[in-house]
Order: structure tokens, then C-alpha cells, then sequence
């Protein structure tokens, strides 16, 4: 869906997928840590451009990237599926060291029920992806029902764990968050400065 949503905060910045992030959207969802986790996706950068042309015509589907302020990757995430004031968050990936998962967790719920008005999030995480299990309890997710073996991953069949967060849990739990939060902002910065320290010495080599 072609949308304008951007946000920032926390040292990181939430914007719209383009096209242009095709290639990164491919690398991002083959690492090792998310293989088998996350729902099966384009193999090449032709196929990833393919799927984001028809994402872009769909309505009710936003996906985000994750970055830091000057414009560094760090991950991506989505809010699909829309049933009345109900969505999907997920396609949940963040980059191997990255220090945005609590920082981007807090700004993309918040743009689920401030910025779309929304009640209630819902995920669906493989049961093997306890890094993201972890994380959504963290942030106030609360486990619903465990889907036996039907979704297939990577050829292979994936036992979801169904997870939901309410609008009124969110905003009670938000103020404990923000500390951990501020603190992961100077992380942030640390990497953003180390990235480009090692993107520089890359580009002379």
C-alpha cells in the first residue's frame, strides 16, 4: 500500500517500504535468524520487486522499514489483515546486532492504535522464534492460542503461536517501555556511527 506514515523517535525512524528496498527486504528475510521463522518470501530481488508492485495496490496493508536517522537500515515490520478495528503485526525482522527491536516496537504499535486507531494487534509467531515470543510478551502481548503445524515455511510445516495485544493493556504498559527505550537510543547511535565508520572503510577498500 502506498502510504506516507513516518515517524521517528527513540533514535530510529519508521518510513514506508519502497521499491528501492527490494534488495535489502531480500537479504533481510534469508538471514540465518530468521529462516523457517517468518513466512515464505521472494528467493531474488526480482521476485521481492514483483511482490512490493502488488503490495503497493493493496489497501489495508502497511509495511514500514526500521532505520536510523540518517537513513541506515535496521529491520522492518508490517500492520495487515485488517478485520474492523483488528490487525496482523508482523513480518518482523530485525538486522543480526541491531539494537531497534524495543525502540521499533514501540513506535510501530504506536502507529497501530494512535496513527490508524486500531484496538487490538495480532501476531502469529513460529514456535521457534522465541527471540520475537520473547519480545511481544515484553511489550504486552499475551499468548491466545497455539495453531498446530498447518502453515508451511520453507517446505517444512511451522506451529504458530497466536498472540493479541489491546489498545487499553498498550497504553498501560507504554510508560514502562519508555526507559528501556531511551536507554536503547544511545545503542542506536552507537551503531549507526559504527556502520558508517565500516561502510566508509568498505568503500575505500
Amino acid at each position: 500500500m502506498n502510504h506516507t506514515i513516518v515517524t521517528e523517535g527513540f533514535g530510529v525512524r519508521i518510513r514506508p517500504v519502497k521499491m528501492e528496498d527490494a534488495s535489502y527486504l531480500v537479504w533481510l528475510r534469508h538471514l540465518e535468524h530468521a529462516k523457517g521463522k517468518v513466512g515464505d518470501s521472494a528467493m531474488d530481488v526480482r521476485g521481492q520487486e514483483e511482490w512490493l508492485r502488488e503490495y503497493f495496490k493493496r489497501e489495508g496493508d502497511y509495511y514500514f522499514m526500521i532505520e536510523t536517522p540518517c537513513g541506515i537500515p535496521m529491520g522492518s515490520f508490517g500492520i495487515y489483515d485488517m478485520v474492523g478495528k483488528s490487525a496482523e503485526f508482523g513480518r518482523w525482522i530485525i538486522a543480526p546486532e541491531s539494537p531497534a527491536a524495543i525502540p521499533g516496537a514501540i513506535l510501530g504499535i504506536d502507529i497501530g492504535f494512535e496513527t490508524l486507531g486500531l484496538q487490538q494487534l495480532r501476531t502469529k509467531v513460529v514456535l521457534t522464534n522465541r527471540r520475537v515470543i520473547q519480545l511481544e510478551r515484553r511489550v504486552g502481548f499475551k499468548e491466545t492460542n497455539h495453531e498446530p503445524s498447518i502453515q508451511i515455511i520453507g517446505g517444512k510445516p511451522a506451529p504458530l503461536v497466536h498472540m493479541a495485544l489491546n489498545a487499553e493493556d498498550w497504553f498501560r504498559n507504554r510508560p514502562k517501555l519508555k526507559a528501556a527505550a531511551v536507554i536503547m537510543s544511545v545503542h542506536v547511535a552507537e551503531w549507526e556511527q559504527a556502520s558508517k565508520t565500516l561502510f566508509s572503510e568498505v568503500s575505500k577498500a
